[in-house]
């Protein structure tokens, strides 16, 4: 990126065994591990192990530079003699009966709902206890490419291949709305509050504000050139400078004033929208299709690219990243802001990172030390969600995983 010089974090990155939990519980049997610059050959290790211990944590010795500090049913700390720590996290469950093809998009509920489609474009509703289908909902004419629950959990959002967004009882299974009105496929949408207005995008290169109630378009927020990959909704924070509407918005559009969007393109650019006043605030060129885009505060927006680079920037100053993640060239396909604290990043070689944020103008210890979950054995990871206590994700292989992340995140400060 000519002209940008942001803090690059480069450090090694240690890769495990996809199934190591199930491994390393079996007497004498080994794993591999792995640690590696980007660019370079890898270097490599075992994890042998030895059985249980009576308290049911499996006993194990290392070789080749690898030590494990730590170990429990679902989570391993590795420490690498270059310094680095990653703790990876196996799936608390795994639900491979729900679809058998890739599942591409996700949203989970506190109620114990989630809401996944496959590309068979089975648009499935089940619960995340006992992984029980609940109900399919069928109506879209192309492949479905996302979908979310609104707020209150009881209604979900799809958006398609057939141009088409669908608003679904998630009680009933009915679709008692449909928008129409992009010209190509719908790539992305964002509910406003609770719901009365979404905004989508799609590859026809427009973002489009809809009323739920009226099932109308109440305006085209902007028209660009290219293909709209992902956005994501936002407060402004008190520095930027929202132009009024030139004119009076429609009784119909709810919630507005204050909202900034956030959005992803095809051909490198990110582009940042006051959503009452239809205002560029600003935007933003990368040398890589940006896939995906998340605001994870009033402060700060982290963007990943098909190039596999993850950019942290301020809103304050947009035009240059203040940190950059570009540990491989493993294509960046969806993020999860996480607790104020940091940010989960699926990549196209199957790994699912936790990223915490560093602290303003310091490089903490915290940069070493990875979180990775881990279950996918090179197959992409498309979509993640989290429900309040879970964080769950989406695969090529067709499994949906749920993972107990709380705790983990939480002690990354007391990590040796």
């Amino acid at each position: 990126m000519p002209g940008e010089n942001p803090t690059q974090i480069t450090a090694p990155v240690i890769s495990i065994q996809s199934d190591w939990d199930d491994v390393i519980r079996r007497p004498n049997t080994e794993v591999w591990v792995a640690c590696k610059f980007r660019g370079q050959p890898s270097s490599q290790g075992k994890i042998y192990s030895q059985g249980l211990s009576s308290e049911g944590i499996p006993r194990v010795t290392t070789t080749d530079g690898f030590s494990v500090h730590g170990i429990s049913r679902n989570t391993i700390q590795v420490n690498h003699e270059s310094g680095n720590i990653c703790i990876f996290v196996a799936p608390f469950s795994t639900f491979t009966g729900i679809h058998s093809k890739s599942v591409k998009s996700l949203d989970a509920t506190s109620g114990d709902l989630c809401v996944s489609v496959c590309t068979e474009n089975k648009l499935q509703i089940w619960d995340t206890r006992q992984g029980l289908l609940r109900r399919t909902l069928e109506g879209h004419l192309g492949d479905v490419y996302k979908c979310r629950f609104f707020p209150s959990g009881l209604v979900v959002l799809s958006g398609s291949a057939d141009m088409q967004l669908k608003i679904w009882s998630a009680e009933t299974g009915q679709c008692p709305v449909t928008l129409r009105g992009h010209t190509a496929a719908v790539t992305d949408m964002c509910i406003v509050d609770k719901g009365r207005n979404i905004i989508s995008v799609s590859k026809d290169g427009t973002a489009k504000l809809w009323s739920c109630g009226e099932a109308s378009c109440l305006a085209t927020l902007v028209e660009l050139g290219t293909t709209i990959n992902s956005c994501c909704l936002g407060v402004a924070n008190n520095k930027m400078q929202l132009a009024a509407p030139e004119e009076n918005p429609s009784e119909h559009e709810v919630g507005t004033e204050n909202k900034i969007l956030l959005l992803g393109c095809e051909d490198g650019t990110v582009h940042c929208l006051a959503v009452r006043g239809r205002q560029n605030l600003f935007s933003k060129s990368h040398s890589s299709a940006v896939n995906c885009v998340t605001i994870l505060s009033v402060d700060n927006f982290v963007i990943g690219c098909q190039d596999g680079q993850i950019l942290l920037y301020d809103f304050e100053k947009p035009t240059e990243p203040v940190y950059c993640w570009y540990e491989s060239n493993s294509a960046a396909l969806c993020l999860l802001p996480f607790k104020e604290a940091g940010f989960f990043i699926g990549k196209a070689d199957g790994s699912c990172v936790y990223h915490q944020l560093p602290a303003r103008n310091s490089h903490e210890r915290c940069h070493n030390v990875r979180v990775q979950l881990t279950g996918p054995d090179c197959d992409p990871v498309y979509d993640i969600s989290f429900d309040g206590t879970y964080v769950y994700t989406s695969c090529r292989d067709a499994a949906v995983r749920k993972y107990d992340m709380l705790k983990t995140v939480s002690s990354l400060g007391s990590v040796d």
